[in-house]
C-alpha cells in the first residue's frame, strides 16, 4: 500500500497545482491513478511465479527450471510496468507542449500592458498573481492536433498492451495441464501453475481498464474531430494569445 501512495502522490499532484489545462485532462490523470492501483494488486499474484510452477520431476531443480523457461518465455510483469510507462509518457508529451502554451501566453500578455519593462515578464511570473492557461481547441488547431496526436499514441499503447494480455499471459495459464520437454532433460513431464484463477483474474482486470482507457481515448478522438475540427465552431475574439485564455488564480 506504501508504493500504491508513493506513486499516486505525484501523479495527483501535478492533476492539481499545474496551471494549464484543456479537456480531458483530469480524466486522464485519473485513468493513471487508477491504472497504477490496479498494475500494483495484479501483480500480487505473479510475484512468486517461479514458486508456482511445479513438474513432476524427479531429478534435480535444472529439469524443472527448463520447462519453466520454455513455457513462460515472455516477460510478463516487465511487460506491464514498460506498457504503462509508455502511458504515461504519452500523457506527459501533453503536458509539456501546454506548459510551452502558457510559457509563451504569459510572455505575450506582458508585452502587450503599456508599461511592460525590460525584465518585468520574469517580475510578473514570479511575484504576480498565477494566472491559468485553458487552452481552446477551436482556434488554437496545432495544439488540437498535437492533442489527438497523444491520444492516438495512448490507444496504439492500450491496444498494445491487450494484445499482451490475450496473446502472451492468458494462454500460460490456460493450457492445463502443461506438458515439457526439454533438450537437458529426457522424456514428458507434467507441470501445474498454483493459483491460476487469481493470476487469470489479474490479467481480466487489466484488460478491462486497458479496455475503458481505449474506449474512452477513441470517443475522446472521436468528439473533438467532429466538434473542432468538422464542425469547425469559433469562439468570440478576447483572448491574450490566440487559441489560449488566461485567468487569475489564487
Amino acid at each position: 500500500m506504501a508504493a500504491i501512495v508513493t506513486g499516486l502522490i505525484p501523479i495527483l499532484r501535478t492533476a492539481v497545482e499545474a496551471s494549464t489545462d484543456y479537456k480531458g485532462r483530469t480524466l486522464w490523470f485519473g485513468f493513471l491513478s487508477i491504472r497504477l492501483v490496479v498494475l500494483f494488486v495484479a501483480q500480487l499474484p505473479w510475484s512468486k511465479l517461479d514458486t508456482d510452477f511445479s513438474c513432476n520431476t524427479t531429478g534435480p531443480d535444472l529439469c524443472q527450471r527448463a520447462c519453466f523457461n520454455q513455457h513462460f518465455h515472455r516477460p510478463t510483469v516487465m511487460a506491464w510496468n514498460f506498457c504503462y510507462v509508455l502511458l504515461i509518457l504519452s500523457v506527459l508529451l501533453m503536458e509539456l507542449f501546454a506548459s510551452q502554451l502558457r510559457k509563451s501566453a504569459v510572455k505575450k500578455a506582458a508585452l502587450s500592458e503599456s508599461e511592460a519593462q525590460a525584465g518585468l515578464i520574469d517580475a510578473e511570473e514570479q511575484n504576480g498573481p498565477k494566472r491559468k492557461v485553458i487552452i481552446d481547441f477551436h482556434r488554437h488547431k496545432a495544439s488540437l492536433l498535437f492533442y489527438l496526436l497523444c491520444v492516438t499514441l495512448r490507444m496504439s499503447i492500450e491496444i498494445s498492451f491487450l494484445g499482451i494480455l490475450v496473446f502472451w499471459n492468458l494462454p500460460t495459464l490456460d493450457e492445463t495441464p502443461i506438458l515439457c520437454r526439454t533438450e537437458l532433460c529426457p522424456g514428458t513431464y507434467v507441470c501445474v501453475v498454483r493459483a491460476a484463477a487469481e493470476k487469470r483474474m489479474s490479467i481480466y482486470a487489466l484488460g478491462s481498464i486497458s479496455a475503458v482507457v481505449v474506449l474512452t481515448s477513441a470517443l475522446f478522438f472521436l468528439y473533438s474531430l467532429t466538434h473542432y475540427l468538422i464542425l469547425g465552431r469559433t469562439r468570440p475574439a478576447g483572448d491574450t494569445v490566440p487559441g489560449v485564455s488566461m485567468q487569475s488564480c489564487a
